[in-house]
């Protein structure tokens, strides 16, 4: 079989990609190892598009956090002892990405992206009637010291076009009157109304879906096995068939690192494993309105219509996807920090704990673009901002492979931006 360009990995950066080139006439095939798409970091994540949550987590103190992480089963960044010699390298370019200055310039370069990538997603929303899978309700980050907004809000104040109010706590519950219970223990909030909130593993399926009626192909079940390059494309092995293909993406999340290494690319991305915690919820109970944000344990409460997950958390723990049961309380004790009296009312047995591996590049920001061996395309390392960034990513990505002048600048995402 011969294809013009095979994706690798069905989850938000592929079907996006899959989707962007399919519109615009390409031939294009995605692979996916599992039986269906969105499985891994897509399945049930944070649900939230937010071009307010553009930093990355190796910010200034990162270093001390992790220490400190050693011996503390709840600390919102979690690295596992038995991780750290493989994370030796990727971890010292992780900390050097950490001071005040580059975890700026990487906050600008993700809100960019983010930013542009919210807006195409809401217009393929409209224009594929994918049934409001992206909603614009806004979120909000809360702080019990007025002192823990600091960096927050200089953040918010670096990046322009970033629309946000700072709310006091009367103000706070104005916006969501879900927080009636807590306002006291709430002495300030940073208000975003442009983020948006929705379902990523529903908008995979139904993205997907949009670009098969293009003309877009899908395989499941289909693991790579190896993967060469011939003279002007590439042998693709899937064991019970083979391909031939004159470009290959690599959008495979956490697994891009190793596929991408069999290919002679250094890409420093390591898994960053997360935590999810959905309920179902009863009948004739009222829902929060908008995501809310607890900034010091890196988690938020969203609601997702007759749902609210709790999400968040990081941990280093290789490609391990056991369930923690601490990480997993961890985030139901978020739940009734923040809304005592409607935890109790929730089903918590029937609460579905999930866990994924967001795919972390060592400076915090996706690689989108092509490696040095010619025709071999990667966009990947999103880390925690996967559903937020998907559609622009594919959209950059597809502009640069056509050679179509892209909308936003790529030198930020490009490979090569730092030796690897």
């Amino acid at each position: 079989m011969m294809v013009d360009t095979l994706i690798i990995g069905g989850g938000l950066a592929g079907a996006s990609t899959l989707y962007e080139l399919a519109s615009r006439g390409v031939e294009t095939l995605l692979v996916e190892a599992g039986d269906e798409l969105a499985t891994g970091a897509s399945f049930a994540n944070g649900s939230m598009l937010t071009p307010s949550m553009a930093d990355p987590w190796n910010g200034p103190g990162v270093a001390a956090q992790l220490l400190a992480s050693l011996t503390d089963p709840r600390s919102a960044i979690k690295l596992r002892l038995a991780q750290v010699p493989d994370l030796a390298i990727w971890g010292l370019r992780f900390l050097s990405h950490s001071s005040w200055r580059r975890h700026a310039d990487s906050t600008v370069a993700n809100f960019r992206l983010a930013r542009y990538s919210l807006e195409h997603t809401l217009r393929l929303d409209q224009k594929l009637g994918l049934s409001a899978l992206a909603q614009r309700r806004g979120s909000m980050k809360i702080f019990a010291h007025e002192a823990a907004m600091d960096r927050p809000l200089k953040l918010a104040r670096l990046l322009d076009g970033l629309a946000f109010d700072v709310l006091d706590a009367d103000a706070a519950v104005t916006v969501e009157p879900a927080l009636e219970a807590i306002k006291g223990r709430i002495a300030c909030a940073i208000h975003y109304p442009d983020d948006a909130v929705g379902d990523a593993r529903l908008f995979v399926e139904r993205i997907a879906s949009a670009a098969r009626q293009l003309g877009g192909l899908v395989r499941l079940n289909a693991t790579v096995r190896k993967l060469y390059a011939g003279t002007g494309d590439f042998h693709v092995d899937l064991g019970d068939a083979s391909l031939t293909a004159r470009r290959v993406v690599i959008a495979a999340g956490s697994a891009s690192a190793k596929l991408a290494s069999a290919q002679g690319v250094a890409l420093p991305i390591r898994p960053a494993k997360g935590y999810s915690l959905t309920y179902p919820l009863p009948a004739g109970l009222a829902s929060p309105g908008i995501p809310v944000v607890d900034d010091a344990l890196h988690a938020a409460v969203i609601p997702l219509g007759d749902r609210i997950r709790v999400a968040g958390t990081a941990e280093f723990a290789g490609h391990d996807r056991t369930l923690d049961p601490r990480r997993v309380e961890n985030l139901a004790m978020l739940l009734a920090r923040l809304y005592p009296e409607l935890a109790p009312q929730l089903d918590a047995p029937a609460a579905q704990a999930w866990t994924g591996l967001r795919p972390m590049s060592a400076d915090g920001r996706p690689f989108i673009g092509e490696t040095a061996t010619p025709g071999l395309w990667i966009n990947a390392g999103h880390g925690h901002l996967g559903w937020t960034m998907a559609a622009g990513s594919a959209r950059l990505l597809a502009d640069l492979m056509l050679a179509r002048p892209p909308d936003i600048d790529p030198r930020p995402y490009a490979l090569g931006r730092y030796r690897t």
